[in-house]
């Protein structure tokens, strides 16, 4: 990861626009992305009662450092790099014979391991950037995880979406709408073909000051859920104050199927590379 940051930050060096883009977002507001905008972000999340179905863990999961590299490749195309190098969970509750054999070291206290990084590809072919424009969201999840560990399937998902944005000068509202595919992680061949969607309404209150209210999560589309790919869905809210090159925001949300956590905390810095 290391070798990969420093790659991206020699790629945007000579750029020389002021990106719009956001940390962590429900929703990247890519009307607003301009051909070489760019960020490396580093933050920090906090959830309670947090379940995992796959390894019969229940408990509060810290996540730090989140890491989300962005890079515009064209005006309203954004390219995104997003993780967590480091997650570990307060165990409040298990289940006796999970359906995964778990690592000797997972008790009762707490369990740690790396998390899901993902890439994804955004862009708005269709429209303009003042009003309504189109074009579609691709995620490829990576099977970073140890499922051994307790707090992740070590599987690979691929999300395809139609995207659509409209905004005026102050506000845009963002929102994605597709399939996911994601791998069943104790049955060999056998995939949960979810329906994925995010939602987010951005407003500016002034030159330094943005706020943010959204929802992103997917729902089963089969009668009998393999293990693992369970419901997932959380409500967000954000703010984010600009300070120079350097992005300073904090969020909460609420999850709102029986798998997410039940309260959640985040907040992180970015820096713009390009301006």
């Amino acid at each position: 990861m290391g070798v990969l940051i420093a790659a991206f930050l020699l790629f945007v060096a000579g750029s020389q626009v002021q990106g719009q883009l956001r940390r962590n977002a429900a929703v990247q507001p890519v009307a607003e992305a301009t051909q070489g905008a760019a960020f490396v972000s580093l933050g920090m999340r906090y959830e309670t009662d947090v379940r995992f179905p796959l390894s019969g863990l229940q408990g509060d999961l810290t996540s730090a450092p989140y890491i989300h590299l962005a890079y515009s490749l064209s005006d309203r195309s954004v390219f995104e790099v997003r993780g967590t190098a480091w997650q570990m969970l307060s165990v409040k509750s298990s289940q006796e014979n999970p359906a995964v054999l778990l690592d000797p070291g997972v008790t009762d206290g707490s369990t740690a391991d790396v998390g899901d990084f993902e890439l994804s590809f955004s862009f708005l072919p269709i429209g303009s950037p003042s009003g309504f424009s189109a074009g579609a969201h691709i995620v490829s999840k990576l099977p970073n995880t140890d499922e051994t560990k307790g707090i992740g399937p070590n599987t690979t998902d691929v999300t395809i979406a139609g995207l659509f944005s409209w905004g005026a000068q102050n506000w845009r509202a963002t929102g994605w709408i597709g399939v996911g595919i994601l791998e069943a992680p104790i049955k060999s061949f056998e995939q949960n073909d979810v329906l994925s969607y995010a939602v987010e309404w951005l407003y500016r209150m002034n030159e330094h000051l943005r706020v943010a209210v959204g929802a992103r999560g997917r729902t089963s589309t089969r009668g009998v859920v393999p293990l693992g790919t369970e419901d997932l869905g959380e409500f967000l809210a954000s703010g984010e104050w600009k300070t120079g090159q350097l992005l300073l925001d904090v969020g909460f949300g609420h999850g709102f199927t029986q798998n997410s956590s039940d309260w959640l905390l985040e907040g992180g810095m970015t820096w713009v590379l390009a301006r």
